[in-house]
């Protein structure tokens, strides 16, 4: 069922087995796990069902170091959360999202990588992996090249100490925005809150136990949220402000004994990484699993990923590039890159003109032709005008050699945890009287010099298929300081056994507490390069298994106490 906690008198006491905070992704998958189950859930979630203002200037903070992007911007307070911002296009003509696993080198300790090492194995979450992919609608596990390899593509021949191919997958962001929270709304067990933005988590006397969750309303109301377990699904900002604004028995905040939480803040960036230019311009004609395809059901886009081996030997982080064809021409280059950006600008509601307006005019004047062709192909085979991380389709067309005169490598790369790149409190109250963020980062020069090295390996690799030839970045290494990141938070309550490294343990539970879970990109050891979402969708179906197994015995127990109690009042 639904509710609008707007709705609910002040002071009003509303009891539950589990107390769910976020219903984004995390939040929405983890519930739906006890629809139709014995336990009473409580899914609270900020926003509602549509964009509100009001609500969405609870994210704003500040930032220091080496950001850029205002804090509000990154993400949404609504139900379904982000996942309303996800509009890749698919091959069926649905938005959706890009998923891969991580590989089995992220949870393993590396030398040259501080911090590292997850106190579980990829092996321990692969079934919970597997499980998302059915859930989500993304199709079968299975993420090697050739598995995917359609009639009449190519792979690119890699050495294998080098790179190797392998693929994304896509699954519609519907799960998220309306089937999961539907499933719920019509749920008789799970119960969803909306416009319930928690502020604090109250604890009982010995500090160890949640007791309750105490949610504010604009108009002045508080309402409790009691459970047996309580479980922070929300990002990886929201989750260390709940945290560290949880005082009233933890003076640090919650889980912050050894002053941890906040800490270890990662992302991911996407950086221009050269150029592949083929030797037979025709290559890029069977080149078509490098390009969003339809193979047996499923929406699939080829990748290049570093190998373990030369990650291992040589200290790197992990990075993967995709390839996107470029223009012959500079203008023509240059009129798509304009047409993109103000797409993006205009897409997500800004109100004002981009500063740069006249610039993005004059280059579409002059790569107009190019344009007008691409119109053309949309009309006529229902190719896409843009091609990037959007939407793919250029395999579609034929010729592409008249069109095409290289592949752009697009990378993905890890950042390492850091303690120093952060999330704390500051003395600015927000609307409801929770204090706001600032989050600062830092570029590691050990980061820029792994994404250099990388860089020339994938050089390497690509020239060592004797199919072309590679040009490196036309920008210096250290531009990469002001790009701003892809809005994947993470490590901010970072898993590890030891609580002096970590916030929660390897099944989630926060250090110190009983009866309190993060499930959720913020208890990410490492960050990878891979999109999060399969790991904090995976790690959150598995902390939904870890509380039905506490709550089990209890259950059982309270079960078995009420017929005692109906035994001696009948004798």
């Amino acid at each position: 069922m639904k509710f609008d906690a707007r709705e609910l008198v002040h002071g009003q006491i509303i009891e539950s087995d589990v107390c769910v905070i976020g219903a984004g992704p995390a939040g929405t998958t983890l519930s739906r796990e006890f629809l139709g189950s014995d336990f009473r859930v409580n899914l609270l979630e900020s926003g509602g069902e549509k964009y509100d203002h009001q609500v969405h200037q609870l994210s704003e903070g500040t930032l220091s170091g080496e950001l850029y992007e205002p804090l509000e911007s990154t993400y949404l307070r609504r139900i379904g959360g982000t996942a309303n911002n996800w509009i890749l296009q698919m091959t069926d003509d649905q938005y959706g999202y890009r998923y891969t696993p991580m590989e089995e080198i992220d949870f393993e300790p590396r030398e040259g990588l501080p911090y590292s090492g997850w106190p579980i194995r990829k092996a321990d979450i692969d079934p919970y992996y597997a499980r998302v992919q059915r859930i989500c609608d993304i199709g079968p596990y299975k993420y090697s090249a050739e598995y995917w390899l359609n009639g009449g593509c190519k792979l690119i021949p890699l050495p294998a100490d080098k790179a190797y191919n392998s693929v994304f997958l896509f699954g519609p962001t519907r799960k998220f925005t309306k089937d999961f929270p539907g499933q719920i709304a019509a749920s008789s067990n799970v119960h969803i809150y909306s416009h319930a933005t928690v502020v604090e988590l109250i604890c009982g006397e010995d500090g160890t136990t949640v007791e309750k969750a105490l949610v504010r309303t604009f108009d002045g109301k508080e309402i409790f949220f009691t459970a047996k377990q309580f479980i922070i699904s929300a990002n990886a900002l929201q989750t260390p402000r709940l945290l560290l604004n949880s005082r009233r028995h933890h003076p640090n905040g919650i889980g912050n004994q050894f002053d941890n939480v906040g800490r270890y803040y990662m992302d991911h960036n996407l950086v221009p990484s050269g150029n592949f230019i083929p030797h037979d311009p025709k290559l890029i004609n069977e080149l078509g699993f490098y390009d969003m395809q339809g193979v047996a059901g499923s929406s699939v886009l080829g990748k290049v990923v570093l190998s373990p081996h030369a990650m291992r030997t040589e200290g790197l982080r992990n990075f993967a590039v995709m390839l996107f064809p470029m223009p012959w021409s500079q203008a023509d280059l240059d009129a798509m890159n304009s047409v993109a950006a103000l797409k993006f600008h205009f897409t997500f509601n800004y109100k004002h003109l981009p500063k740069n307006l006249g610039t993005h005019l004059f280059n579409i004047y002059r790569g107009k032709h190019r344009l007008f062709r691409a119109v053309y192909e949309w009309m006529r085979y229902g190719v896409p005008v843009l091609i990037g991380l959007g939407r793919g389709g250029w395999s579609r067309l034929t010729n592409n050699e008249k069109k095409y005169g290289r592949l752009e490598l697009l990378a993905l790369i890890e950042q390492s945890p850091h303690p120093d790149n952060r999330v704390t409190l500051t003395d600015e109250l927000d609307a409801l009287g929770c204090p706001r963020i600032k989050v600062h980062y830092t570029w590691s020069e050990d980061d820029l010099k792994s994404i250099s090295r990388a860089q020339e390996i994938m050089g390497e690799a690509f020239c060592a298929s004797g199919l072309g030839s590679y040009e490196p970045p036309a920008l210096p290494i250290d531009s990469i300081r002001k790009l701003t990141g892809t809005h994947h938070m993470m490590g901010t309550a970072r898993m590890s056994d030891d609580p002096r490294y970590g916030v929660v343990d390897r099944d989630c539970r926060v250090h110190g507490m009983q009866n309190l879970y993060i499930a959720g990109s913020a208890t990410f050891s490492t960050g990878s390069y891979a999109n999060p979402t399969l790991t904090n969708l995976a790690l959150s179906v598995r902390v939904a298994d870890k509380v039905k197994e506490v709550l089990r015995p209890r259950f059982n127990n309270d079960d078995e106490a009420i017929k005692d109690s109906a035994i001696t009042a009948a004798i």
